[in-house]
């Protein structure tokens, strides 16, 4: 396996990592909205939301850089 592939594979369980951080933020958020959950414990729940989500659109990027970069190294 080249170095390019374990970079993009490494890459790629991190992105899927903060999939399912994000999933399971959403699916307790659905969770605690069906159940008799507090305004307060909704908003937090909403917040940490919110920050997996954008915190997942920053890595994303980072990382499609990243293989970019690897990419542009390697074609020389």
């Amino acid at each position: 396996m080249s170095k390019l592939d374990e970079a993009q594979q490494r890459l790629q369980q991190a992105v899927s990592g903060l999939e399912e951080a994000a999933r399971a933020a959403s699916t307790s958020l659905n969770a605690q909205e069906s159940g008799a959950a507090s305004s307060e414990e909704l908003d937090a729940l909403k917040s940490r939301n919110a920050a997996l989500e954008s915190a997942n659109v920053v890595v994303a990027q980072h990382l499609d850089g990243a293989i970019s970069q690897i990419k542009e190294i390697l074609d020389y």
